[in-house]
């Protein structure tokens, strides 16, 4: 599970991400262990929120901070839980909060964490992360797990799905890799395709072979960097 903590005070900051170390420890010889990333400003954390399927959050240093992380939460598709710790500010006054915030109050202490957890679990289970792309200028939200890769092609961009179907896309692949940037998984491995790690069978001097054996090229330069990739991505399923 992907964790964030958000909390502009660092002793504070410090505190939670031992309290979640030690749940991790519990964890250990499972496949549920935490991977936590902390921020004490904003805009660092906003660069790519989607990846987390938890978020603990007491932001206070300027008005109105938390307000702008959720709006711009929101505008990205934002659905997984996200822990608001009341301290200097009462969250809960805060009007049209979202589903997904759950509130709590400092100081940060051991016993609510489990089930905090609990819901990020549920999260990584059952939080189904789409793509919003457009067809002929509709949008169309592609869940990312079913997206081998894209390619364009004659100026047309396709995605090629694990089902074998395909979907012309009015974005280009520019504008595509920016929309996969937030996921680690994919990576642009030449002008014009973009391939899903998870869905690489063989990565070769030259060239990225996917599961349907579709190959891309890629530059001899970057082979030990897609190995890695490929290595990474087989290590995390």
């Amino acid at each position: 599970m992907h964790i964030a903590i958000c909390d502009d005070n660092v002793a504070d900051r410090k505190h939670l991400e031992r309290l979640l170390s030690r749940e991790s420890d519990k964890r250990a010889g499972t496949p549920n262990i935490l991977y936590v990333d902390s921020y004490g400003e904003k805009m660092h954390f906003l660069a790519n929120p989607l990846k987390y399927n938890l978020i603990f959050m007491d932001m206070s240093s300027e008005p109105g901070i938390v307000e702008f992380i959720l709006e711009h939460l929101n505008a990205m598709g934002y659905h997984a839980p996200l822990v608001l710790y009341s301290d200097k500010i009462d969250y809960t006054q805060i009007p049209n909060l979202p589903d997904y915030v759950v509130h709590a109050t400092k100081p940060y202490i051991p016993d609510p964490l489990p089930e905090f957890l609990a819901l990020g679990d549920a999260n990584v289970k059952g939080h189904v992360i789409t793509v919003a792309v457009h067809t002929d200028s509709i949008i169309n939200h592609v869940p990312k797990y079913t997206i081998l890769y894209a390619i364009e092609d004659n100026n047309t961009c396709k995605l090629h799905l694990t089902d074998g179907t395909s979907i012309k896309v009015d974005e280009k692949i520019d504008e595509l890799r920016q929309l996969f940037e937030p996921f680690e998984e994919f990576a642009r491995v030449n002008n014009n395709s973009i391939a899903n790690f998870k869905y690489v069978s063989a990565v070769i001097p030259g060239t990225v072979v996917m599961q349907d054996y579709k190959e891309l090229k890629i530059p001899l330069l970057r082979y030990r960097e897609y190995k890695g990739l490929k290595q990474k991505m087989d290590e995390l399923d």
